[in-house]
């Protein structure tokens, strides 16, 4: 693991703080999540904006970068991470209104090179270590250009975190310390990776070209489960009941109840992207799709009906207020979505 020294980089989006809007709530919003009694929303231009008030009003947070950012998560009521392009991490410990840069594309490419390195030096044989040096030597050439997508936060010293080309960090200090992870994930044709969650003991990747990556060791290895399609996908959940839901592009959807084996579709009556989901306090799955629609599973993803309710906008992400409202976040910002709307369906 290597301690990073940020410098000038050169690199507008990661040498200045992100720009002070008028209304943080109607800009481009990427992800959502709720933490204690706040909302928390990241997205374009470096803006995290957070509401104490059921997403009636919202402020904005101190942001050093001016990158797109991509997914937030918390490990407790204060700490948390948010990432994005230019391969930046960003750490709160006060529950998302300030936030400090732990490490940007420059350091992890620097992380990346080194545990290639590594590999090589103690004879890997891993089918991921055979490309490696090759790998990030390319990583060294390009830049800082790739996102992370996606975090893994179960404690405040502990999180994983992908991206784009099989990128993946992991820290155990809380984020003083990052290291290269991607050896850790069977993959050697580095496919972007979008989402990491936890379902029972397991941990699951989900990514490009239908590829899932299961870990039943806390995260130490992610071995190659059964892909459901090629269809890739962009995002997984818990259904509830010990299965794992998955699903991604062109509305494309997938159940497995025996640990990623074997996996079942699942039809929405979707064309769209599926871009997330959130389990409700009901118990209840709602899926968002690109194309404005909000999909509602009651019994464990084994079905979904579509609201009648069509937002006008690009869904990203939702995350439900303490009140019950769901709190939907898109290409136009914050839309608050009643909670008798799910109460009727």
């Amino acid at each position: 693991m290597l301690t990073p020294a940020f410098a000038d980089t050169r690199i507008r989006a990661l040498d200045e703080a992100s720009i002070v809007v008028k209304a943080p709530d109607k800009v481009v919003l990427i992800a959502i999540t709720r933490v204690g009694n706040r909302l928390v929303a990241v997205g374009e231009h470096g803006v995290i904006t957070y509401s104490d008030d059921n997403g009636v009003s919202w402020k904005q947070a101190s942001v050093p970068v001016t990158v797109t950012l991509t997914a937030v998560a918390f490990a407790n009521a204060t700490e948390g991470w948010a990432v994005g392009h230019y391969g930046v991490i960003l750490h709160t410990d006060d529950a998302g209104a300030t936030w400090q840069l732990q490490l940007d594309g420059i350091e992890a490419n620097k992380l990346t090179m080194a545990a290639a390195k590594a590999a090589v030096a103690q004879g890997d044989q891993s089918p991921p270590a055979q490309h490696a040096l090759m790998r990030a030597n390319i990583f060294m050439q390009a830049g800082p250009d790739k996102p992370f997508l996606s975090i893994w936060a179960p404690d405040p010293n502990e999180a994983i975190i992908c991206g784009a080309y099989r990128m993946t960090m992991k820290t155990t200090d809380g984020g003083k310390t990052w290291a290269d992870w991607s050896l850790h994930v069977d993959d050697p044709f580095s496919h972007n990776l979008y989402d990491i969650t936890p379902v029972g003991q397991n941990l699951y990747i989900v990514g490009e070209g239908g590829l899932v990556f299961r870990s039943s060791d806390t995260g130490d290895d992610f071995a190659a489960a059964t892909k459901p399609n090629a269809a890739t996908l962009l995002g997984a959940v818990a259904t509830g009941d010990g299965g794992v839901f998955a699903f991604g592009v062109a509305g494309q959807a997938y159940r497995s109840d025996d640990g990623g084996s074997t996996w079942q579709p699942v039809a929405l009556g979707a064309s769209g992207n599926l871009t997330a989901a959130t389990i409700l306090a009901s118990g209840a799955i709602l899926v968002t799709g690109e194309d404005g629609g909000l999909f509602l599973s009651t019994d464990h993803a084994h079905s979904f009906k579509r609201l009648s309710l069509a937002l006008p906008m690009e869904l990203f992400g939702a995350a439900q207020a303490t009140d019950g409202d769901v709190i939907v976040v898109g290409n136009r910002g914050v839309i608050r979505v009643p909670a008798a709307t799910f109460s009727q369906n």
